[in-house]
């Protein structure tokens, strides 16, 4: 069963957030483990509007995060059009950040790394900002407010601000829903708590700014943090809390059937669930249907030219990215050198994929090829082959 807090804020954020962990059953942080806060600075609208993460909700995980023994790390990069320079300025994100004793993470100078997702539905690739592989673990700090495509922006979604910009478009060609799920799948093991910033939310969402995203609507105060360890609980609840029913969101639905995480077996401590039902625009179901045929093998031919002249020249088409999904080499990580078994490798392995054994590292099969644990080699002892050479 997972457990999720609902906590009412009261005018005392930091307090609030303390409590919702507490709540929630606190958050597993290895002493000095590096903890990325991944909150949602999607466009740049002040903290407080309801489109972004609260600077005090971040300012009090950083503060948390810290007296827990972890290093804090705040990034996040902007949806595709909006500059990251400027976003980070107008949230106050950086400020509030280092304030807090955290350390800021400009996403947009960090180094882009290709990583390969097993079994993925869609993305069997994807560009993720380095930060998101190297850090211990992450918490995904969402602000709660509708969406045209999906409903809702929350824990899971909120992960896509991990992928570099001109990532974006891809996930939504390929029918959003799945490749967000997939990503979600890459990164399971590192997200170890979510918490959906609730104090201002933001419903009546419409399309804005350079590639008309979801970047304007209307602020409406909650007062609300839903907390826990199971980020498709935590989601689960707060769509009940927006009138939504787990069910009825793709999102919760696949990453349910794929056993990710619980929609319903959920113990909810704290404040009673009060649905509050977030409104939507007209424009907004529009939105809703154009993507529906964008994302369609028949009309996103047709629906193509429409969409790049709304959404921008780094719109790709269905066709095209499924070509360059196709041409992906696998590749395997080998021992190429000398090994003293120093360990590093397995340390640095994010999904617990490398085992140390006699005569070095022994990578198992679940390699999403990040090539972290290459660069990080004091030996040079590994390297990348593509499979054809392995088995030659």
């Amino acid at each position: 069963m997972a457990i999720v807090s609902i906590v009412k804020t009261n005018g005392n954020v930091e307090e609030g957030v303390r409590k919702a962990v507490e709540l929630a059953g606190g958050i597993d942080i290895e002493p000095g483990a590096s903890i990325l806060i991944k909150p949602n600075l999607s466009c740049a609208k002040p903290s407080g509007s309801g489109l972004v993460t609260s600077v005090e909700v971040i300012s009090a995980m950083v503060k948390l995060v810290k007296e827990m023994g972890g290093k804090p790390l705040v990034g996040d990069l902007p949806i595709a059009g909006w500059d990251p320079k400027e976003t980070y300025k107008i949230t106050g994100v950086k400020k509030a950040t280092e304030d807090a004793g955290g350390q800021f993470i400009d996403f947009s100078k960090d180094q882009p790394v290709t990583i390969q997702i097993p079994d993925a539905v869609k993305l069997k690739s994807v560009k993720l900002v380095r930060t998101a592989l190297t850090a211990d673990a992450i918490i995904s700090l969402p602000v709660l407010k509708a969406h045209f495509f999906t409903g809702l922006t929350l824990c899971i979604k909120n992960l896509k601000g991990l992928t570099l910009q001109d990532q974006r478009t891809k996930i939504h060609v390929l029918g959003l829903y799945d490749p967000i799920i997939d990503l979600f799948s890459a990164l399971k093991s590192k997200v170890i708590f979510g918490l959906v910033d609730g104090t201002v939310g933001c419903e009546s969402i419409r399309p804005s700014g350079p590639y008309y995203g979801p970047t304007e609507g209307k602020p409406i105060k909650l007062d609300t943090l839903i907390a826990g360890k199971d980020i498709v609980a935590v989601d689960s609840v707060a769509a009940v809390t927006a009138g939504i029913k787990p069910k009825s969101m793709k999102l919760l639905q696949i990453a349910y059937e794929r056993g990710l995480g619980e929609i319903e077996d959920i113990e909810v401590r704290g404040e009673k669930i009060k649905p509050h039902k977030l409104k939507q625009t007209l424009f907004g179901r529009i939105m809703g249907s154009l993507n529906s045929l964008w994302t369609s093998k028949i009309a996103n031919p047709i629906t193509h030219p429409l969409v790049k002249r709304l959404f921008g020249p780094q719109v790709q088409s269905l066709r095209s990215v499924e070509k360059e999904l196709q041409e992906v080499v696998p590749s395997r990580i080998v021992l190429a050198g000398e090994c003293d078994n120093c360990g590093i490798c397995v340390k640095s392995c994010g999904i617990g994929n490398i085992k140390l054994g006699k005569n070095g590292p022994i990578i198992g099969d679940k390699c999403i090829v990040c090539l972290i644990c290459v660069e990080v080699c004091p030996k040079a002892a590994l390297a990348v082959k593509r499979v054809e050479e392995v088995s030659a």
